[in-house]
């Protein structure tokens, strides 16, 4: 990825990532999601929710399926 992420950016991805199906996402301020919202790394999943998707996968790991 070209744009590189605030740490808070990265550390929330990190814990999207550990997020199993059916968990419930962590809670993340509003600028953080907005950023990973900004970079295509998350989608929304619901009010006031996200998950990682698989460019997010790719920016913490490098590979997705």
């Amino acid at each position: 990825m070209s744009k590189s992420l605030s740490p808070e950016a990265v550390e929330a991805l990190r814990r999207l990532n550990d997020v199993g199906v059916g968990q419930t996402a962590p809670a993340l301020a509003q600028s953080v999601m907005a950023e990973l919202l900004a970079s295509d790394l998350v989608a929304e999943a619901g009010t006031g929710e996200v998950e990682i998707n698989c460019k997010g996968r790719q920016y913490l790991s490098g590979d997705c399926d």
